[in-house]
């Protein structure tokens, strides 16, 4: 069985709905940090409907559950959930 996947779209979102601030360095990376906790996540440049990577969603999964943003187990739920979603439309 695949691992379920979501487009770097979503995962943006997600993270700015989380309350962190989104700073892209051209050409090389794009990082989002959150001030209350002092996550970071750094991340390849994606284009909006690419899949993420299974490694960086393992890297933003262990940075929210570390900082106690979100759980392990609530992070997997919703991009499981969100590729039901993309898969339907």
């Amino acid at each position: 069985m695949t691992k379920p996947r979501i487009s770097f779209a979503l995962l943006r979102q997600f993270l700015l709905d989380l309350g962190f601030r989104e700073v892209v360095v051209p050409e090389s990376h794009i990082g989002f940090h959150h001030a209350d906790t002092d996550a970071e996540i750094m991340l390849p440049v994606y284009r909006p409907n690419q899949h993420v990577a299974q490694r960086h969603l393992l890297l933003v999964r262990v940075t929210l559950d570390a900082k106690s943003l979100m759980d392990g187990d609530e992070f997997d739920a919703f991009v499981a959930s969100r590729a039901v979603q993309q898969s339907v439309s």
